[in-house]
């Protein structure tokens, strides 16, 4: 429990400095502009396969007005109406069908690109490699809302069959299901869109977070508008429209946070040991229990590494000393606040150096290669004062090679 809480400090607040570090306002707003031109789109898909593949098709579209009823209050019946309307008013064949899925394209890529923006991941495809991978992100998303008209009619039958005799543990289950279809499908979609292979804690913590904040915005978008009828009355006939554009902004703007969750989640580690190298001044108590795991305490006169070794990890000093020599002589002692093992990590040459525990006490945190190259993606400040000692040490070793030079050229001299 200590460390559950302790990830939940660490993870949340980082979560929204970078949500407002990404732009996710600007983000969700541009999603959101995508979404409402795929909108119809998307439906017009969804209600030509579940006419051909579900035998209840009015059971399906009823399920879907119920499902955009909850996704978008009081513009359900506007948008679905006129979707229906198209979906039967022509023969919708192969042409038209591959043509409305390549309308949803934009907007299936638009969600990946702000996926790859909140996890710092750049991914440079060929041209049809990235439209197959935005095909394909489509297809996802029309599976989603597949998934959730056949639950939707599935729960309509137990509804009918079952749930009946449930008596009192129906307003339960009729709060707890929604909430759960809602979670599953927010998992498919961080898990579908996210780059690289999220732990399964992470999707889940994420969609989780994602489907409660859409609970908790729905009455309140709603109570906005009892009390402000006239919010978007600017917009005249074109309200209804202002107001869909909204919603969708505030559903997507959660969705991002939820995306910030999943991927602070997956490099918590790196959150952790951050501050072990922006010189804060040590880790926060009170994160202690994560950063437990990490921390090593060592006997005097314990070798580290050698010169020559391969160097994998650097190693910052929590309390105590660490001697650095070569050849016999002392380069330097790093004691606690100080890093070293960076150089060979960085380079994957063999280490220039001797690391020897001088002090009783030691306590020393191991920082793996991948860890280090998060810190440093998301972090130019720490960079820039790797780079500053990296020189000062340069520095200190030039010093200790010329002050050799000039005592081998005196004990030389005649």
């Amino acid at each position: 429990m200590a460390e559950t809480w302790a990830v939940a400090r660490l993870v949340v607040p980082e979560s929204l400095r970078s949500f407002v570090r990404n732009d996710g306002t600007q983000t969700a707003a541009t999603l959101a502009y995508y979404g409402a031109f795929a909108l119809v789109p998307l439906l017009l898909l969804l209600l030509i396969v579940t006419s051909r593949v579900m035998f209840a098709s009015e059971a399906a579209v009823a399920g879907l007005e119920d499902i955009l009823s909850r996704g978008a209050p009081r513009f359900a019946d506007a948008v679905l109406k006129d979707a229906r309307a198209l979906s039967q008013g022509h023969a919708w064949g192969a042409v038209s069908i591959v043509l409305l899925l390549w309308a949803i394209t934009p907007f299936a890529a638009a969600i990946r690109r702000s996926f790859l923006r909140v996890f710092r991941t750049e991914q440079r495809l060929p041209f049809l490699k990235a439209k197959l991978v935005d095909v394909s992100a489509a297809l996802s998303l029309l599976a989603l809302l597949l998934f959730l008209v056949a639950a939707r009619v599935a729960y309509s039958i137990a509804e009918k069959r079952v749930l009946g005799h449930l008596g009192l543990l129906k307003p339960l289950l009729g709060t707890v299901a929604p909430l759960l279809a809602a979670t599953l499908v927010l998992a498919f979609l961080y898990r579908a869109f996210a780059p690289g292979r999220p732990g399964r804690g992470s999707v889940l913590a994420a969609a989780v977070t994602t489907a409660l904040l859409l609970a908790l915005i729905r009455p309140a978008f709603e109570l906005m508008l009892r009390f402000n009828p006239d919010y978007g009355f600017a917009f005249g006939s074109m309200k209804a429209v202002f107001l869909l554009m909204v919603w969708v902004y505030y559903s997507f703007a959660v969705l991002l946070l939820g995306a910030e969750v999943m991927a602070n989640l997956e490099r918590r580690d790196a959150l952790l040991l951050r501050g072990l190298l922006s010189g804060a001044g040590g880790p926060d108590p009170g994160l202690s229990p994560l950063l437990r795991r990490f921390v090593t305490e060592y006997r005097p006169g314990t070798i580290l590494f050698r010169e020559e070794d391969p160097g994998r990890e650097m190693h910052c000093v929590l309390s105590g000393a660490v001697t650095l020599t070569r050849a016999g002589e002392t380069l330097s002692v790093m004691r606690a606040g100080s890093y070293f093992g960076e150089m060979s990590m960085l380079t994957g040459a063999p280490r220039t150096a001797t690391a020897t525990v001088s002090a009783p006490g030691t306590r020393l945190v191991a920082i793996s290669q991948d860890n280090f190259e998060v810190i440093l993606r998301e972090n130019p400040a720490i960079v820039r004062a790797i780079l500053v000692e990296m020189a000062a040490r340069l520095g200190r070793a030039d010093e200790l090679v010329g002050s050799a030079s000039d005592g081998a050229a005196r004990s030389d001299a005649p």
